[in-house]
């Protein structure tokens, strides 16, 4: 003990501020229990014993929250094989994570009492412990709204089973839904984080105070952004289009890529994106092809000789759809009709149907042009310009004796003695 009160009168002479750690240390045993060198306070308001208490907490409370997570996924992952439900097996796949942040923020703000920090400092360390815990429950409920979406997609696929339609709208209104939950999430965790501090809520007791000039204020400025945003939840409710329709929106085809809350991006056939206004599927009209069915019909006009045998081109168009077109032609529909004519040729229409619009472009081009290559192999088959002439005799002519043989294609030569006198 006389070494112990030597050392502490040395430091004392030579760090005059370190009196106040050492007058706080005489009322804990703990502190009591300590070298003098420790209770000095060189850097700040804080101890060296605490200090070093700080830095092995934070690294203890790491090390310790990993195990305790490693410890709780393997109970977790034995008791999700006992039930059937897929709901837990999604709570406990989001939970890895945020669960040890959780452990590090409740065990850091626990052990940190036993430090006997001063009361400004044991407020930093509850306010990061807050915000860590805050993190961490955010996080959860992102990681679980994202894998529940995906696992109830999948689920809804194997009950379905061929009903496209209404995998693409679950998938759509799943797909706003789960943004309008991370962005509700997101703006309710900033809003935790910030109201932790005075002048946050300072700020926060103004607002609210007046309350009826800002929000008419908020109002007016964000009145394009609030109908936007609820144009998106409507159009997940009513569902004029889904995740995968195949539309003809400011005269461009294609599908429907991606749905945000704001615009609707749509994968044009060239592999363009068009952006498109939520607003805009609700007040213009467009076409969507696969809003009941993807089954869609396709048509190939094609102009042929009125001696054409539209026999033998329906037989040809079975053959093409039952051999080259068997991976394109659903089987439902095939047909050729006379549809128009004009002076030259007549018009046939050849209806066919396949799965998808995909797929019924690719046939109607292959169909279009085996029946062109049918029709130039048969000896009437493609538009023949045809002219008549007819000679009238005339009474001031002499007549014309009989004209010498000759064959096809040559001229003849009509001898002067021919002629009639």
């Amino acid at each position: 003990m006389m070494l112990r009160d030597r050392v502490s009168t040395l430091l004392l002479l030579l760090l005059p501020s370190t009196g106040l750690a050492l007058d706080e240390a005489q009322g804990s045993p703990m502190q009591e229990a300590l070298p003098a060198f420790l209770l000095l306070s060189p850097f700040g308001v804080l101890a060296l014993w605490q200090w070093l208490g700080l830095i092995l907490g934070v690294g203890g409370v790491a090390v310790a929250s990993r195990l305790l997570e490693k410890v709780g996924l393997r109970l977790g992952a034995r008791a999700v094989r006992l039930t059937n439900s897929g709901w837990d097996d999604q709570m406990f796949s989001a939970g890895e994570g945020p669960l040890r942040f959780a452990l590090l923020a409740v065990m850091g703000a626990a052990g940190s009492r036993l430090l006997l920090l001063p009361p400004s400092v044991q407020h930093g360390v509850d306010v990061a412990a807050r915000s860590l815990a805050i993190v961490a429950a955010a996080w959860f409920v992102q990681r679980f709204v994202k894998l529940s979406a995906h696992f109830l997609e999948q689920k809804v696929v194997r009950d379905s089973g061929a009903d496209v339609g209404r995998v693409r709208g679950l998938r759509t209104q799943l797909v706003v839904m789960r943004r309008i939950v991370q962005a509700a999430t997101y703006v309710l965790a900033a809003s935790l984080l910030l109201l932790q501090f005075e002048a946050v809520r300072n700020v926060g007791v103004s607002l609210l105070a007046s309350a009826g000039i800002a929000g008419l204020v908020l109002g007016l400025a964000a009145q394009k952004s609030i109908s936007t945003l609820l144009a998106g939840i409507q159009l997940s409710i009513t569902q004029p289009v889904r995740i995968g329709d195949t539309v003809i929106v400011e005269n461009e085809w294609g599908w429907i890529e991606e749905i945000t809350l704001t615009y609707v991006v749509v994968k044009v056939w060239d592999l363009r994106r068009l952006v498109v206004p939520m607003s805009h599927f609700l007040d213009k009209p467009f076409q969507n092809w696969s809003k009941v069915s993807p089954e869609i019909l396709g048509t190939v006009e094609l102009y042929a000789d009125y001696k054409t045998d539209v026999a033998a081109v329906r037989v040809e168009l079975v053959r093409v759809l039952q051999n080259e077109g068997r991976e394109l032609w659903d089987g439902r529909a095939q047909n050729v009709q006379v549809t128009a004519c004009t002076e030259r040729a007549m018009m046939l229409r050849v209806l066919v149907s396949a799965a998808d619009s995909s797929k019924a472009w690719d046939l109607r081009c292959l169909v279009r042009e085996k029946l062109i290559a049918f029709l130039q192999r048969q000896p009437h088959g493609l538009p023949m310009l045809r002219t008549e002439a007819s000679l009238v005799p005339d009474p001031a002519m002499p007549l014309v004796g009989p004209l010498p043989a000759g064959k096809p294609g040559e001229n003849v030569v009509v001898p002067p003695g021919a002629r009639a006198g």
